[in-house]
């Protein structure tokens, strides 16, 4: 053995050190060691460890000075090599050291992440020598990697193939190829007063919005920004109040896009040239430029969608000839992702919506919980229909009057439907004032009346309104790819929440999603945990099915079809001669104005179709939203 060397034989639990002296520290399984040699040199490892987390972390300056050699040409081989592979290396471990004296030689194992197939690793071997500064590494390209020379640089090509569909249940595609024009400015020239005003009239861009975008950090005042994309149709509609706006820009491309433009605002989302945040979300194989999904279910199943891209890694010379191939990856072919949506069932919901705004409508399939359409306007990325809370009003009553039901309640049972009823010191009324004496249960479910639902709900066990939450859906959060929203029905604190919960005001919340699931219930007996996306099959779903006491079920459908059909009923709005339908109206109140505003709802069901209808701000659910229902029915299959 060579003077100042070191040889270590590991026997079990039983280390032999022979010519060095060396102090070890065991845990956990492993050990860590600082070695001083007979000449009193320290351990190489520090530096090397350190070199290795500074190659990780991307930290140039410090690898620079670790490597004895030309700081610039260190500095740019590195850096080649990240822009190459599109990433700094995610490991970069020791494998062993030997030392001998003041010269040693390093294993390392080196892997990148070049996206989500195998990892691009390699083997390298490192030299230390021992300066007055301490272990340095003499530099040689091969310190990047074993087979680089001053030659050859590192280049990287990807293929991705053509991205898969989404589909509808029947398998009908929801994405196409279309003509699309970006619209976007050119900051130092742009009338930002004019063009505010305009965009918002015609395309319903917030100000707020387009301020934001051109002058977001980075922006080049001269550089083209985008401002929102549009299909051709849309274009050429509005082209005559903002084409000559100055400081306007207008590129017309082959995009893929939604199937209608409701669909691609909030659901099946966009695709476009990737942004810097999801450039650093998605990290290797994408690159600035590449085309991938922004929202919704394009941007939730990205890499399913967009498959693996083909992956070269080889060393070319400086007239671009391969060298060597280091790497060639295959791929994974992309995926389709189908729902349950039903575009009839979509575009008619969407023509009954039409310009109604703050709106939505979410149509469910009754028997397994499919969502079969979803409407929110306005087009921003806030679905209102999947994941908006609020204050259920009137269409909660369904809910008490399942718990109701199921503790003695019957739909002949007497109730007085007074104008006032006071509980606890607080008065509670009729929205509209309106009273009528001794009335069977179910004429007060068909014209809503508070203080009927009131006086029986105080009577009821303090747990009846939360367990028949339960059996509806409430307090459970849906898995269905997009952010989505249940119902909420905290416990009420005392008698005055208790009542006010009975009737979908105080603390209770749910989603459209949510209530059309509440009138999807009535309609199969079962509550089903809704569902978007059937393939692939979404993690972490909810329970799929919870089935309704079934001796409310019966009483609970003749009560939400006399709101449609029975003289006097809120929902008469809605009636189409002939058809079975069923519903319920809601007026909810929020907010500290006097008087408050409402929110319009109505849900309802007609077969294996159910629905629930939101107009924000809009008033009275039964002269509101029980006819945007009414036209929804009418074209929907």
């Amino acid at each position: 053995m060579a003077a100042g060397g070191f040889t270590i034989t590991r026997t079990n639990r039983t280390l032999w050190i022979v010519g060095a002296l060396v102090v070890i520290v065991v845990a956990a399984g492993a050990f860590a060691f600082t070695q001083v040699s007979d000449s009193g040199t320290e351990s190489p490892r520090p530096t090397i460890v350190r070199f290795l987390d500074a190659w990780r972390g991307g930290r140039v300056s410090t690898m620079t000075s670790i490597v004895v050699g030309p700081r610039a040409v260190v500095a740019k081989t590195v850096r080649q090599q990240s822009d190459a592979l599109g990433a700094w290396p995610e490991r970069a471990i020791t494998t062993s050291i030997r030392q001998r004296g003041d010269r040693a030689t390093a294993h390392v194992n080196v892997e990148f992440r070049l996206g989500t197939g195998a990892p691009f690793r390699y083997a390298n071997t490192l030299s230390l020598v021992h300066t007055k500064q301490g272990w340095r590494i003499p530099w040689r390209p091969t310190v990047v990697h074993p087979q680089l020379t001053s030659a050859t640089r590192f280049d990287t090509t990807r293929e991705f193939q053509p991205r898969a569909p989404i589909l509808a249940a029947d398998g009908t595609p929801l994405t196409v190829a279309a003509t699309v024009v970006t619209i976007g400015a050119e900051p130092d020239r742009l009338d930002e007063g004019q063009a505010a005003a305009a965009l918002q009239s015609t395309l319903g861009i917030d100000p707020a919005d387009l301020h934001a975008r051109i002058t977001a950090p980075g922006v080049r005042p001269t550089y083209f920004v985008a401002i929102t994309t549009v299909d051709n149709e849309k274009y050429l509609s509005v082209k005559v109040q903002i084409h000559d706006i100055p400081g306007l820009l207008f590129h017309s491309s082959t995009q893929r896009q939604a199937a209608t433009e409701q669909l691609a605002a909030q659901v099946i989302g966009r695709t476009g040239p990737i942004t810097a945040e999801l450039l650093k979300q998605l990290g290797a194989p994408y690159r600035v430029g590449d085309i991938v999904g922004l929202n919704g279910l394009e941007r939730a199943f990205e890499t399913r969608l967009a498959g693996d891209a083909v992956v070269t890694v080889d060393l070319v010379d400086a007239k671009d000839q391969v060298q060597q191939q280091l790497l060639h990856r295959p791929g994974t072919p992309p995926q389709p992702v189908r729902t349950t949506l039903d575009l009839p069932t979509q575009r008619a919901a969407e023509a009954a919506i039409g310009t109604t705004a703050p709106a939505a409508l979410v149509a469910i399939r009754p028997s397994d919980g499919a969502v079969r359409a979803v409407v929110s306007t306005p087009l921003t990325d806030f679905d209102r229909a999947l994941d908006g809370a609020y204050p259920p009003g009137s269409t909660f009553k369904v809910v008490t009057s399942g718990a109701l039901l199921a503790n003695g309640t019957t739909e002949d049972t007497p109730i007085a439907c007074p104008p006032t009823i006071t509980i606890n010191g607080r008065t509670f009324k009729n929205f509209e004032g309106e009273a009528e004496g001794a009335i069977p249960f179910r004429r007060a479910f068909a014209i809503s009346c508070n203080t009927a639902f009131i006086g029986l709900a105080e009577k009821l066990p303090d747990t009846a309104l939360a367990d028949a939450a339960r059996q509806f859906g409430f307090g459970t959060t849906p898995s269905v790819g997009l952010p989505a929203r249940g119902g909420s029905f905290p416990p009420p604190k005392d008698a005055t929440e208790k009542v006010a919960a009975a009737i979908g005001q105080g603390r209770v919340t749910a989603s459209p999603l949510a209530m059309a699931g509440v009138a999807a219930t009535v309609a199969s007996g079962t509550w089903h945990a809704p569902s978007l996306v059937t393939e692939p099959a979404p993690a972490n779903a909810a329970p799929s099915t919870t089935p309704v006491v079934p001796s409310v079920v019966d009483p609970l459908r003749d009560l939400m079809t006399g709101v449609v059909q029975s003289q006097g009923g809120t929902g008469t709005a809605a009636a189409i001669a002939g058809q079975p339908i069923a519903g319920k109206t809601g007026t909810a109140e929020f907010g500290t104005d006097v008087p408050p505003k409402t929110h319009a709802w109505f849900i309802g069901f007609r077969n294996d179709l159910s629905f629930a209808v939101l107009v924000e701000g809009g008033g009275v659910g039964g002269r509101v939203a029980a006819p945007i229902a009414h036209s929804f029915l009418l074209a929907a299959p």
